[in-house]
């Protein structure tokens, strides 16, 4: 797999996290704070305020690995000339797409705040890659996609 590809994918995902599938955040910051309270036992207010950081953490972060390849590699997405216009997009491969990366952003968020207080990284790892497969599934299977 080459580079490029690896970039226009995260470009891509950007893209649908910013439009479509920006539905992700609430419902990811919803799911995550029921299964720390729920699951993981802890206090409602430590739970909102991690689902809540680890939520703006990912995208802050996944935004600005955007804009370096937008700005510093130069990354251009340039439509090919005979491109159609419309084109169906598999929407729940892109869901699922946008929660692997939200889920890898988040687990480096609890492994660096892993470092600063106690937490289990493991369960944290479970907790923030269910959480976004179940955010992803919720809003592919709930909000109407063109």
């Amino acid at each position: 797999m080459s580079i490029k590809a690896i970039e226009f994918f995260l470009l891509n995902s950007w893209l649908w996290s910013m439009t479509w599938g920006f539905y992700h955040i609430p419902v990811n910051i919803l799911v995550m704070i029921l299964l720390l309270k729920f699951v993981a036992r802890m206090n409602i207010i430590p739970s909102i305020l991690i689902a809540f950081f680890a939520k703006v953490f990912s995208t802050v972060l996944y935004t600005l690995i955007i804009l370096f390849l937008v700005f510093v590699v130069k990354l251009q997405f340039i439509f090919p000339v005979n491109y159609p216009s419309y084109i169906k997009v598999n929407s729940l491969l892109a869901c699922i797409s946008l929660a692997t990366i939200y889920s890898v952003l988040q687990i480096f968020f609890f492994w660096v705040l892993s470092k600063f207080y106690m937490l289990n990284i493991g369960f944290m790892t479970m907790i923030a890659f269910v959480s976004n497969v179940i955010s992803a599934l919720l809003v592919y299977n709930f909000f109407d996609f063109p």
